[in-house]
C-alpha cells in the first residue's frame, strides 16, 4: 500500500483560494498503478481468508483425531466418548446370516439356542467392542436405531497369516525335578506361614502349603532359618502335580523327586486336555485336542484348526477377522462418566 502524504500545519493566515473539484483523467500509466495496488489489496484479503479456511481445517481434523470421531457436543443427551452404553443387537455376516444378538426372538427365529442375553455394554472410547461399531454409537440418543457395515479393518480386523502357528502335539518334559527345602524367613513370614506367634529354635512346624513339615533351624534377630524333614525314599505330592513322586537324592538344602504318574494319566494343559506317561527320565505328555478347543500360547487365545499324530495347528485370529460385519443396533440406555 502507498503511504499516506501528511498534512503540513502551520499558525499563519494565508489568502487560500478554493478550488474546483477536478475530475482529472488519469493517465494510462497511473491507472494501471491503481490497479496492481488494487489486485494486490484484494490478493491479501484472499490470502487472509484462505489461511483462516485451512487453519480451522486443520484444528476440527487434529480435534476428530483426538476424539476418535467428532469434537465432544455440549448436548448431554446424545452419546459422547466416556460414556457406557446398553445395545441391542444383531451382528450378521454381508449374506444375512446371524452371528449373535441378544434379541430373543430373532435369535430363537435364527436357530440361536442361548441364555437370556443382557444388552451389549460397553464404555465408548475403551476399545471394548470392534472400532466401527463404538464410532457409529456416538451422536447417537435414547431409542434411536441405526445400521451399519463394518469393512475387516473397523470389525475384527483383516486375517494375519503370521498369526497361525504349528505345534507339536508329543512333549517331554524332565522326569526328575528339584526343590529348596531351606528357606531364609523373616519373623513376619514365619508367623504368615506356619499360624505361630513365636519361634522356638528346634521346633517342628507346619504348613498347608508343603506336604512335608519344617525343623527350625536358625534365629538371628528378625530372621528365622528352617529346613525341610524329609529323606531319600519317602513319596509326596508335590505342589501343582496330581501324582506322588519319590524323594531320590538329599543334598545340601535341595532335595530331587522323581515324578511317578501312572501311565497315561489325563490332565488338562493350557494347550487342552493331555496325557502323561513316563519313560525313563522324562514324562510324555500327549496333547488330545478337539477341532475349535481354545489353547493359550503365550499368553495369547487359539483356537484349534487341525491336528495330526504328531502336529497342531493353532489360529490366534478371531474368528471373525477378514470378514464384512453388519450392525443393527438400538441404544437403550446409557450413562455419563462419575463424577469423582
Amino acid at each position: 500500500m502507498m503511504p499516506k502524504a501528511k498534512a503540513k500545519k502551520t499558525n499563519k493566515k494565508e489568502n487560500i483560494k478554493e478550488k474546483p473539484i477536478e475530475t482529472e483523467q488519469k493517465t494510462e500509466p497511473e491507472t494501471e498503478a491503481q490497479n496492481k495496488e488494487d489486485t494486490i489489496k484484494i490478493d491479501n484479503k484472499f490470502l487472509i481468508i484462505l489461511v483462516a479456511v485451512i487453519a480451522l481445517g486443520l484444528l476440527y481434523f487434529f480435534m476428530t483425531q483426538n476424539t476418535g470421531n467428532t469434537p465432544q457436543s455440549s448436548d448431554k443427551s446424545i452419546v459422547q466418548k466416556g460414556d457406557t452404553v446398553y445395545l441391542k443387537y444383531i451382528q450378521k455376516y454381508e449374506n444375512g446370516t446371524i452371528i449373535s444378538t441378544n434379541d430373543e426372538d430373532i435369535a430363537k427365529k435364527a436357530g440361536i439356542v442361548q441364555n437370556k442375553t443382557p444388552p451389549l455394554k460397553f464404555t465408548v472410547g475403551k476399545g471394548q467392542v470392534p472400532k466401527g461399531l463404538e464410532n457409529a454409537v456416538i451422536g447417537m440418543k435414547l431409542g434411536d436405531k441405526k445400521t451399519m457395515t463394518l469393512a475387516p479393518k473397523d470389525a475384527y480386523g483383516e486375517y494375519m497369516k503370521e498369526l497361525v502357528v504349528l505345534g507339536d502335539r508329543i512333549q517331554y518334559q524332565d522326569r526328575n525335578t528339584t526343590a529348596q527345602i531351606t528357606e531364609h524367613i523373616t519373623s513376619e513370614e514365619f508367623r504368615a506361614a506356619f499360624g505361630k506367634k513365636v519361634a522356638i529354635l528346634g521346633d517342628n512346624v507346619s504348613t498347608d502349603v508343603t506336604p512335608w513339615d519344617y525343623k527350625i533351624t536358625g534365629i538371628k534377630d528378625n530372621n528365622i532359618t528352617v529346613k525341610a524333614i524329609i529323606s531319600k525314599g519317602q513319596s509326596y505330592k508335590l505342589p501343582e502335580t496330581p501324582w506322588n513322586s519319590t524323594v531320590i537324592e538329599v543334598k545340601g538344602d535341595e532335595a530331587t523327586f522323581r515324578q511317578d504318574p501312572p501311565d497315561g494319566f489325563a490332565v488338562p494343559t493350557q494347550l487342552g486336555n493331555a496325557t502323561v506317561t513316563a519313560t525313563g527320565d522324562k514324562l510324555k505328555i500327549i496333547i488330545n485336542p478337539k477341532i475349535g478347543d481354545i489353547s493359550m500360547l503365550d499368553g495369547v487365545p487359539a483356537r484349534v484348526t487341525q491336528f495330526n499324530e504328531t502336529h497342531i495347528t493353532y489360529d490366534a485370529n478371531s474368528p471373525l477377522a477378514g470378514k464384512t460385519i453388519i450392525f443393527d443396533i438400538e441404544l437403550i440406555q446409557k450413562s455419563k462418566p462419575s463424577s469423582k
